[in-house]
Formats: C-alpha cells, sequence, structure tokens
C-alpha cells in the first residue's frame, strides 16, 4: 500500500496525465477526452499514477481503461481505482458490471467478475465503443451483479 495515495473523479486537467497512463501501459488513448467524466485517478504526491473508467449503458457499466504506471503496480492502486468506479456505479444504481480482459480475469475474479459469453450482454453494451474496439482477438468477457 502507498502512504498518501488519493482516490478521486477525475477533472478536466488531468486528461493529458491519464493519457499518458494509459500510453505508458499500452492501452488506447482515443477515448480520454469522451470518457473522462466517468474516469476516477489515483494520484500519488500531485502526479496521476493510475485510472480507470466506467461507462454507463442503461442498467450496465462497461469498466474500460484500468491502468497503474509500472513502478507503482502491486501496491493497492488499482484495488482502489476499481472499487472507487464500482461504488460509484452501485451509487448510481447500475445493477451490473461488465468488461473485456486479454489478460487478467483472475485479478477481477476478486471483485466478484465471472466469465460470460458476450453474447448475454445487453444490445446498449455490445454496441459500446469498447466493444468494437477489439475486433481482432476477441478477449475474455466478465460480468459482475452490483446489487
Amino acid at each position: 500500500m502507498i502512504r498518501e495515495l488519493r482516490i478521486r473523479a477525475a477533472l478536466p486537467p488531468d486528461a493529458p496525465a491519464v493519457g499518458a497512463v494509459l500510453e505508458r501501459c499500452d492501452l488506447p488513448t482515443d477515448n480520454v477526452l469522451r470518457l473522462l467524466e466517468h474516469f476516477h485517478v489515483a494520484v500519488h504526491e500531485s502526479q496521476i499514477v493510475g485510472c480507470g473508467a466506467g461507462e454507463r449503458f442503461g442498467e450496465t457499466v462497461v469498466i474500460c481503461s484500468v491502468a497503474v504506471l509500472p513502478e507503482f503496480r502491486d501496491r493497492g492502486v488499482a484495488t482502489h481505482v476499481v472499487r472507487a468506479v464500482l461504488m460509484r456505479a452501485r451509487a448510481n444504481g447500475v445493477k451490473r458490471a461488465v468488461l473485456l480482459t486479454p489478460t487478467c480475469p483472475s485479478y477481477f475474479a476478486r471483485y466478484g467478475f465471472s466469465l460470460v459469453a458476450v453474447s448475454s450482454l445487453p444490445a446498449e453494451v455490445l454496441s459500446s465503443k469498447e466493444f468494437h474496439r477489439h475486433t481482432d482477438t476477441p478477449p475474455l468477457c466478465m460480468c459482475c451483479e452490483l446489487t
């Protein structure tokens, strides 16, 4: 655990730093401005060291862009970011969270996510930009009930 770590909703001036974190983690940056209001950021000594977003589609939130700078990994940063995104979703009455992950199913399983068939998701989720991003090798789809 990192002392002096703060988790907060992203603000407009955070966009470049969020983009930089995503870029260093080899994640797409094209949605940062569109999704900025859905991001939470992890701040250590005034530096954004992690982020994650949850975009709502009806009663479902799509978790995306969970990233932590390499030098801050394995210190609980992602855990705090994911919890904040899920807490915000619950507070807004969202019933389920879904995500796509190519490599980390065991990490998200600790939050109650389990593998599901993409075809079981609501049409509005399937039409989201996140689900259309992966056209070559589809990642694993995971779902978690929030109620």
